[in-house]
């Protein structure tokens, strides 16, 4: 595995399961480069695919997502159902762009969104920390072939 890839897998690993915070990985940070967003997103897309197959309409993945934040307000306070629905599909659907990649959403929250509403999907969806395990490093894979 490329080391860029294996640093971004490192600080996950460590942020989503461990309790790290991304702060202390400067050196993997700085190695990952754009491999941490293309991991993440990923990871993100493992997840999003056990609940939807890309193919839902809008609104059902919209309600989906309304009835995730009415289970965890406190932790899905700022999720916008709407504009989420679309990220999600945007993500899974038949036209998606390679991994890290986004034709909709960018910004400086879009990475702890993106593992805060995979986390909490996987919660809803009964995953154990071990498929979450297992789906980040098939994440991994999934980067690197662009997929």
């Amino acid at each position: 595995m490329p080391p860029e890839i294996m640093a971004a897998h490192r600080v996950l690993l460590d942020c989503l399961f461990r309790g790290g915070r991304i702060e202390d990985h400067r050196a993997d940070m700085e190695t990952a480069g754009a491999a941490f967003m293309g991991v993440l997103s990923a990871f993100f897309r493992n997840v999003m695919e056990y609940a939807f197959s890309g193919h839902e309409p809008g609104i059902q993945v919209r309600e989906y997502l309304e009835d995730l934040k009415r289970c965890y307000p406190y932790a899905l306070d700022s999720l916008e159902p709407v504009r989420t629905a679309v990220f999600v599909l945007e993500q899974i659907g038949p036209e998606a762009p390679p991994p890290g990649q986004s034709y909709l959403l960018t910004g400086p929250n879009l990475v702890g969104d993106m593992a805060t509403l995979a986390l909490y999907t996987a919660k809803q969806e009964g995953l154990s920390e071990e498929q979450l395990e297992m789906y980040l490093f098939g994440a991994t894979a999934r980067y690197m072939q662009g997929m």
